[in-house]
């Protein structure tokens, strides 16, 4: 698994979760999340949304563009309690302390059933989707 999120609490709670499920690799940036890509070869990877350097829809465009099928779930401050973040062929957790949505939503990636056409990422965040909190 590779967990992308700059704050360093998010990926040691994500990580705390996972580390029996999961080898794990941590980035603090989209940047940093493709440097790992080739070395980690994750099965899955959990993506905040707002990144410095590079934010995680550029990084979703990266892994189109390295023709990656890795299944993601982003776990964004973007992300609302009711599902109100869409990005075709991701799955999507709130940011909660309480994680059972996203562990939820990583058991999901590996039950699915995988995307028939080419995943198309967003070109930009709407903005009115976009809260006035960090993620």
């Amino acid at each position: 698994m590779l967990i992308v999120d700059d704050d360093p609490a998010w990926r040691g709670l994500y990580s705390a979760e996972f580390k029996s499920s999961f080898r794990l690799v941590e980035a603090g940036d989209g940047i940093e999340a493709l440097a790992q890509l080739d070395r980690a070869k994750p099965d899955v990877i959990v993506l905040d949304i707002r990144l410095p350097r590079l934010n995680g829809l550029d990084f979703l465009r990266a892994l189109e563009r390295k023709g990656l099928a890795t299944p993601v779930v982003v776990c964004s401050g973007l992300v609302s309690e009711d599902g109100g973040f869409t990005v075709p062929g991701v799955k999507a957790a709130p940011k909660t302390a309480d994680l059972r949505q996203l562990r939820a939503a990583v058991d999901e990636t590996f039950t699915a059933t995988p995307p028939t056409s080419p995943r198309r990422w967003p070109e930009r965040l709407a903005p009115e989707s976009a809260p006035s909190t960090s993620a």
